[in-house]
């Protein structure tokens, strides 16, 4: 520890989601840490308590005498930090690299996916923390039982999301990964579907020999990949018959879902035949999501009823399918549902709970994916009760012509006649006004900042 604090890093975008749980987790192993962010947002201030130093702007005289200087790829090239670390010959270190330097000395699992996978990375790390395995976790979400993005323990184990969407998820040294599905996504980094699914094949081969892949087969794109690679251990799980892990006898009330498995003899050592689990989690996607994390546990020999326990006592992760209050009788959830596969799963739970009426307020995300996905999303958006749908949040985007809200809703309406364009986001209380007195279920979806407007609203 005495060593390690004299090692001096800053961290440029400090705030972000995944610098922020690198950061805290490099502080708490010893190191000292301190970072810069333009902006003031929950991460900061949970950092800032902790006694991590934070500049509220980006300066060159920020980064004198330190070590080494972390950034992530959303930072731009001409950040004035980057540019004096350079002339300084300050070593520059992404954070992917610098979370792959984390992983090497440990037994690391790996979580990718398009969607789930901070799910799947929450409730791995659940049951292997109530199994008494003190592992160390790095999240892309808030875990609720611990209030942060991260947890440090001082085991070999280590759990990891795996981020794909700028390819860096090739860059982690892991025994053991997930694939929880592969959507057609991040094509401003990819290119192609084919480039998309040649990542995620690489992901798998960069295994060691002993290593294992969980994947869920149930998905068209991942199934692909799990016939086509031959090399590696790969364990496959999904409602088919031919899976190696299969889901049965599912059943759902409003409390959660039971399910049963059927695992193959042979594809985990001492487990086979049919086992039964319940979740408080709702929807069939988190019945995957929670396979996954029960084949890991499984692999890393934990008690098939500490396993059980675990699912029984989740706490789930901030902003997925969050209760954030009352107004009068309607419930007020918050979810980061922006794909129309993520709006699709988060309107079945809320089908799942609701005897009444279902009020999704949405608000799109990235110009690109509304372009791209606009079939997939008008699929989707068309079968939802009532719906209110926000401008796009751009995520840093330039606009594109005839990429916005009025035309996407106007396009719902010709199947939806429920929809409805919302200019001024002051004006959802008094829109939303009539829904209150009865116990209807509202849900602000969105990945920008649309879950400031529920809480506004709650507040």
């Amino acid at each position: 520890m005495n060593k390690l604090n004299k090692i001096k890093i800053h961290f440029v975008g400090i705030g972000g989601i995944g610098m922020s749980g690198i950061a805290e987790l490099m502080f708490d192993l010893g190191y000292t840490v301190q970072g810069s962010d333009i902006s003031i947002n929950a991460n900061i201030k949970r950092l800032k308590k902790r006694g991590i130093k934070i500049y509220n702007s980006h300066r060159k005289n920020h980064i004198h005498n330190m070590s080494a200087i972390v950034f992530s790829t959303a930072i731009k090239k001409n950040n004035p930090e980057l540019i004096e670390s350079k002339r300084l010959y300050i070593p520059l270190i992404t954070r992917a690299d610098m979370l792959a330097e984390l992983m090497k000395l440990k037994k690391s699992i790996a979580i990718a996916g398009s969607h789930g996978k901070t799910t799947t990375t929450s409730l791995v790390g659940s049951i292997f923390d109530n199994a008494n395995y003190d592992p160390t976790i790095v999240n892309g979400g808030i875990i609720n039982s611990y209030s942060k993005n991260n947890r440090y323990g001082k085991s070999n184990w280590m759990i990891v999301e795996a981020d794909e969407s700028d390819g860096s998820f090739l860059k982690l040294p892991h025994e053991i990964n997930i694939i929880t599905n592969i959507d057609i996504e991040h094509l401003d980094y990819y290119k192609s579907k084919q480039n998309l699914l040649l990542a995620f094949e690489k992901f798998v081969t960069n295994l060691p020999f002993y290593g294992f892949s969980i994947i869920c087969t149930e998905d068209v794109n991942s199934r692909k990949i799990y016939k086509k690679i031959k090399t590696r251990r790969m364990i496959s799980y999904s409602k088919k018959q031919n899976s190696d892990v299969k889901i049965i006898k599912i059943t759902k009330d409003k409390k959660g879902n039971n399910f049963s498995l059927y695992f193959k003899k042979g594809v985990i050592k001492g487990i086979k035949g049919k086992y039964d689990f319940k979740t408080n989690l709702m929807g069939d996607h988190n019945i995957f999501n929670s396979t996954a994390a029960i084949i890991t546990a499984l692999l890393a020999e934990i008690p098939i009823q500490n396993i059980k326990n675990s699912l029984k006592v989740f706490q789930g992760v901030k902003r997925r399918f969050s209760f954030i209050g009352k107004i009068n009788k309607a419930s007020i959830y918050d979810d980061y549902a922006h794909h129309p596969s993520e709006i699709k799963a988060s309107y079945e739970i809320a089908k799942q709970i609701s005897d009444k009426k279902i009020i999704i307020v949405f608000q799109p995300h990235r110009y690109s994916r509304t372009k791209i996905l606009q079939n997939e999303f008008l699929k989707i958006l068309t079968k939802i009760d009532v719906l209110y749908i926000l401008d796009i949040y751009s995520a840093g985007e330039k606009s594109i012509l005839n990429i916005n809200s009025k035309n996407l809703v106007k396009k719902i309406k010709t199947k939806n006649k429920n929809t409805f364009y919302i200019q001024n986001p002051k004006n959802l209380k008094l829109l939303l006004k009539g829904y209150f007195n009865d116990e209807n279920i509202i849900v602000f979806m969105g990945a920008g900042s649309i879950t400031n407007f529920a809480h506004e609203l709650v507040s």
